[in-house]
């Protein structure tokens, strides 16, 4: 009996190891094809495809090679052969009919490619995911116009028909049918309200493109006329306006929406807020009017105070800085526009009577602050707005920036030492940033430069933090290096460092002398170069455009040797283009930019000018 179970066990063993042999076998054969079909000798591969084939016709990894060589080899007969023997063995496989459609597609035979996909809808009528399938295979062959038929049939027999339609939806914004990818969000939309944020994604991804977002806003506006009981659409209305910036109509609806939605003026105050952000100031200040007019007592009214002030406020920097020379990289603010200002600052003391011990009162002290300091020139009336900020909550969101503030009015005044305290106080708020705290720990070395302490600047300069993408952090190198290179002659670096103070004072005459100084010196050698710059822009800063574009020419022209030549001719292009108005120039200067400086920071810039330029009509194009 134990012989008899041992050679039972022997013979199972012996014909276990036989099948895995064979098995093994053919999978290694299998690999060889795959390493032929790679290396692209597609003819080897297929001889030995199909003997795997031969050998095991139901083993889907070997058909599957088989078919997909024979497609690679165009030959569409033996493929759709196969395929269709394939179907009469497993006749309920949607793949098998998708890819023999898509065979007969890659043949040429459109019309039979169309007849299996029909035929297989027959096979799994009621299963959503045979049409889905089937639509995959048609988009596959470009076959866009059948795939969408095949979503629409599917949508039909679906419950959840809308997830048909962000298919379809998708299919129509790919093939620029944008007017049919409007229709079907907005059967989204109508099906499936809570759908509203990916619906607004959806469209979001291809409104850019050539009268995509007309055409949306056609069908959007029809359906919110036909539909006035279902908001939404006004809501998905609302939003493409603004992204038209049509910010007028976009006011008119959301009137409409927060009518229909009684919600204290949410609505409106997210519109106030975006009108605000993209500069249209004209919506902005309605909306945010209607919200602390027709709701007082809303929680957003105290905001939409502070918003209405801030859009008058940024309506007249938009008016007078047009008029201003804002390109310039030094130069004093037009203050000759303080009764206008008045009027802003006048909107945000009204603030504060209503509202105490809240963060609106600080960003109102601190907006009446900048406007006081930057506008009117008034330090001490500055100074005490600023205080108030800081005395009244040091973790508020403009505490921080109320000490960079009075930080800057103690050098005004000369006083480095407090500058410097304001500082460190701005670095250790605990609300600063990682920028924040970049710029006042440069600043604090900046005030040990211009005090002559060089060696305490440079180890004050070394803490700011090594993010590179930070103006700040490369400001702090700059100036180390600067340091480093130059303190051998300690007497002419401190004279740099005294017109630089000059400069962050606004006092350009003064800081010229100081800097043509040190620019006659060829011996300085960075020293040189940067004060040759510098000199060029306090003369622009005093508006000597002729003298200006004659120094910066004669310092781009010094290529090889002077480090800021790049940066000169970009300057140069902004003088032709925004001060002597000669666009022609202007272009001129950019195009030899690109020319002869390929790795300039100036380079994009450059090219976004050039296009402004060329696109613009002039006299002098």
């Amino acid at each position: 009996m134990k012989f008899r179970i041992l050679t039972c066990l022997f013979f199972i063993l012996t014909g276990y190891a036989s099948v895995s042999a064979q098995f093994n076998d053919l999978y290694n054969r299998l690999r060889l094809g795959q390493s032929y079909e790679q290396a692209g000798d597609l003819q080897k591969a297929k001889t030995i495809y199909e003997d795997l084939y031969r050998q095991q016709p139901d083993n889907f990894q070997f058909f599957d090679a088989l078919v997909k060589v024979y497609t690679q080899l165009k030959n569409y007969t033996e493929a759709a052969s196969m395929i269709e023997k394939r179907i009469q063995t497993t006749p309920q496989d949607i793949n098998l009919y998708g890819l023999l459609g898509s065979t007969y597609y890659l043949k040429g035979d459109e019309n039979k490619g169309n007849e299996v996909w029909d035929k297989a809808l027959q096979v799994l009528p009621d299963k959503p995911m045979t049409y889905r399938v089937l639509a995959n295979y048609a988009i596959e062959r470009r076959a866009f116009d059948k795939a969408a038929e095949i979503l629409r049939k599917g949508r039909a027999i679906s419950a959840d028909s809308y997830t048909f339609s962000f298919d379809l939806a998708n299919l129509y914004s790919i093939t620029m049918k944008f007017k049919d990818a409007a229709e079907e969000y907005c059967y989204i939309l109508s099906k499936e309200p809570d759908q509203m944020n990916l619906v607004q994604t959806r469209i979001a991804s291809y409104i850019n493109k050539p009268d995509a977002l007309a055409l949306t806003v056609d069908v959007v506006e029809k359906w919110a006329n036909e539909h006035t009981d279902n908001i939404d659409f006004n809501l998905l209305l609302g939003w493409l306006f603004m992204e038209s910036n049509d910010y007028a109509k976009a006011y008119d609806i959301y009137l409409k929406i927060d009518k229909a939605h009684s919600n204290s003026g949410a609505e409106i105050f997210g519109f106030a807020q975006r009108a605000l952000q993209e500069g249209h100031f004209e919506e902005a200040s309605k909306a945010f009017k209607k919200i602390f007019e027709s709701y007082p007592n809303s929680p957003f009214t105290p905001n939409a105070k502070i918003g209405y002030a801030k859009t008058l406020e940024a309506s007249l920097d938009k008016k007078y800085n047009v008029k201003d020379t804002n390109w310039k990289p030094f130069g004093n603010v037009n203050q000759s526009n303080n009764s206008e200002y008045q009027e802003a600052v006048q909107a945000y003391k009204e603030l504060l009577k209503s509202y105490q011990g809240m963060e609106v009162t600080n960003e109102a002290n601190f907006r009446i602050g900048v406007i006081q300091m930057d506008r009117f020139n008034d330090l001490q009336a500055a100074e005490s707005s600023f205080k108030q900020v800081v005395d009244n909550s040091f973790l508020s969101d403009f505490a921080e920036q109320s000490l960079v503030r009075l930080a800057e009015i103690e050098i005004l005044k000369g006083n480095l030492q407090l500058a410097g305290d304001y500082y460190t106080r701005a670095s250790d708020n605990p609300r600063a940033s990682s920028s924040d705290k970049n710029f006042a720990e440069f600043m604090r070395g900046r005030i040990e430069f211009w005090n002559g302490n060089f060696a305490l600047a440079t180890q004050i300069l070394a803490t700011v933090e090594g993010n590179f993408e930070d103006n700040h952090t490369n400001d702090a190198i700059e100036l180390s290096l600067l340091i480093n290179t130059s303190k051998a002659d300690s007497l002419s670096l401190l004279n740099f460092a005294k017109a630089d103070m000059l400069t962050f004072k606004k006092q350009f005459k003064e800081a010229s002398e100081h800097y043509m100084e040190l620019s006659k010196n060829e011996n300085l050698l960075t020293l040189h170069d940067l004060s040759a710059f510098r000199y060029a822009e306090m003369i622009l800063a005093a508006d000597n455009l002729p003298v200006a574009v004659e120094l910066l020419s004669g310092i781009s022209a010094d290529a090889e040797k002077n480090i800021y030549a790049d940066h000169a001719l970009y300057l140069l292009g902004q003088i032709y283009q925004y001060g002597i108005k000669d666009n022609a120039k202007a272009v001129e200067s950019y195009e030899n930019l690109l020319a002869k400086f390929p790795n300039s920071l100036y380079l994009d810039d450059a090219r976004e000018n050039i296009s402004k330029l060329k696109n613009k009509p002039s006299d002098n194009l």
